[in-house]
């Protein structure tokens, strides 16, 4: 097996669909089949398919015979750009089969599995460029997975899974922050004459009682004073008969107003009163401030990470975006997403059909097989530009391109009329 590419130096076919007899021997890399209508164009390019291709072709083909005749054939001479044949690839039908191949190589030894040969010098979708195209987007995205290879730099699978678990925990996170901004707006403002903790009555009860025993004592401890300087003035009165009583009286009375003057002052209870028939309404405001600094608290929580989830997510992200453009992509604008394929940012199905061309074309050229031969069908809706494109990426990849175009003017490469080339 030779490692050169290899291309079609001749084709030869014979009532196969609606060719009469052709002998087309191209040059160059792009082999342009021009003509109106109904005259053949396409059964060129699927009679070279059908050499190749096989069991593939004859499934998608119903009638492979010119109406009226008994047999076809199909001959291509495959070799090098320089013109040296390999191999020359027959395929022919009759009626009672769905044609039979033959490989010979240039020394005329035939191969006892040709089909198989034939198999492994092919691409995946390089005789067929367009059957890209026809793909859903998920065979589109694998395809191109495949083609990107060790280029991407990263599992699309694996990176879109973490991505997807890191965007629900993000959800899960929003909701918590969510409920916890409505409960908190549910509390009333910070008051920062509330105290922090809850006050206790029983407390307040004490506190009342202290002062009233206070009180008590004071009066008592005023109203004994009272009774001493009665009992110094009664002992005056009667000194002369009572100065030991009017001395000790004396006495007592100044331990006693002593006593008084080391007293506390007198304490007002009507605030603690006031705090007391209050406390339930304190307390609830109390227990409401706590438990909204508690909702605040994991709010803050949650809002950090639900914004660690979004910087996470922005991170896979760029990863995803560096690998695409790291990778060997044969396409400007071209990547992909979780859905499918895209180009220049939308569905790869919203583009025009020429740029679905281009860029089937520059993918299966991306391979390189044994044998770069390659298809499109309805090549008049490409664009000058977009043909320079196909012309630049086959000279790169060293492919040849058959195409076929409405194309009356006979100005271009092969014009074909009534089934066979015209003069």
């Amino acid at each position: 097996m030779t490692t050169t590419p290899l291309r079609v130096l001749a084709l030869h076919a014979e009532n196969y669909k609606r060719l009469t007899a052709v002998e087309i021997r191209p040059d160059g890399d792009v082999v342009l089949i021009g003509g109106r209508n109904a005259q053949g164009k396409t059964s060129v390019l699927d009679a070279i398919y059908a050499v190749l291709k096989g069991g593939a072709a004859a499934r998608e083909t119903v009638q492979p015979i010119r109406d009226g005749q008994d047999t076809a054939v199909a001959r291509l001479e495959i070799g090098d750009e320089h013109g040296n044949v390999v191999y020359v690839a027959t395929r022919r039908w009759t009626k009672d089969d769905a044609g039979t191949l033959t490989v010979e190589s240039s020394d005329h030894a035939r191969f006892s599995s040709p089909q198989k040969l034939i198999d492994g010098m092919l691409g995946a979708i390089t005789l067929d460029p367009l059957a890209f195209t026809r793909m859903d987007a998920k065979k589109q995205l694998g395809t191109l997975l495949d083609a990107l290879g060790d280029s991407l730099g990263f599992d699309p699978a694996q990176l879109d899974a973490e991505r997807k678990g890191v965007y629900e925990r993000r959800t899960d996170v929003g909701r918590d922050v969510k409920r916890l901004e409505g409960q908190l707006a549910g509390y009333p403002a910070p008051d920062a004459s509330v105290p922090e903790t809850e006050l206790s009555a029983a407390d307040l009860i004490a506190e009342v009682d202290d002062i009233a025993r206070e009180t008590r004592a004071i009066d008592q401890s005023i109203e004994a004073a009272r009774q001493a300087r009665a009992d110094r003035e009664r002992a005056q009165d009667a000194l002369a008969a009572a100065q030991r009583a009017a001395e000790a009286a004396a006495e007592r009375e100044r331990a006693l107003i002593a006593e008084a003057r080391a007293l506390p002052a007198r304490r007002d209870p009507a605030p603690v009163l006031d705090r007391l028939s209050q406390i339930d309404e304190l307390n609830a405001k109390v227990r409401a401030q706590r438990d909204r600094a508690a909702v605040a608290a994991e709010l803050s929580d949650r809002r950090q990470e639900q914004a660690q989830h979004t910087l996470r997510l922005e991170e896979i992200d760029k990863r995803k975006a560096d690998g695409i453009a790291a990778a060997q992509l044969p396409v400007p604008g071209l990547g992909f997403d979780s859905d499918g394929v895209t180009l220049n940012g939308i569905p790869f199905s919203q583009a025009s059909t020429a740029e679905q061309i281009r860029v089937s074309t520059a993918l299966a050229m991306a391979d390189a097989p044994e044998i770069r031969v390659m298809r499109i069908d309805g090549g008049e809706s490409l664009d000058s530009e977009s043909l320079a494109i196909i012309e630049q990426l086959a000279a790169e990849h060293r492919y040849q391109v058959w195409i076929s175009r409405v194309d009356e003017s006979r100005a271009v490469g092969f014009t074909i009329e009534d089934g066979t080339v015209a003069a």
